[in-house]
């Protein structure tokens, strides 16, 4: 991938359809050159979020996944249009997943203003 490629996928938020949004990232992380340890890392923080977005059950039947490339490495956001989704990670419980995608990724970030935004990031660097 070149400068700045965003790959746009949306999917309905079933468990049966995050092997498809597993599936292209990790088709857009190797592109972009990260070895097989960092795609997994990548992949296992996709369905850790997506499985805590399907767990609070949001008014929104369809999640949005953006895959951009982005300074030397590549950013996720996870978008829905539910703006009462509240946050996946506030329970005792979810803070194993939040640890676990904390651990794998660079980054995470969730913003909300009329819709959802939940953004992981991974440097290639730290892939290498």
């Amino acid at each position: 991938m070149s400068a700045m490629e965003t790959v746009s996928l949306r999917i309905p938020l079933k468990a049966e359809y995050v092997s498809i949004a597993r599936l292209t990232a990790s088709g857009i992380a190797s592109l972009m050159g990260f070895d097989f340890d960092a795609i997994e890392d990548i992949k296992v923080s996709l369905s850790e979020i997506i499985g805590k977005i399907i767990e609070i059950k949001p008014s929104d039947d369809h999640i949005s996944i953006e895959m951009s490339n982005v300074e030397d490495g590549i950013s996720i956001s996870f978008i829905l249009n539910d703006n009462n989704a509240g946050n996946i990670f506030d329970n005792d419980e979810d803070s194993f997943s939040l640890a676990i995608v904390s651990a794998l990724m660079d980054q995470i970030k969730m913003v909300k203003s009329d819709n959802t935004v939940i953004t992981i990031t991974k440097g290639l660097g730290k892939a290498i």
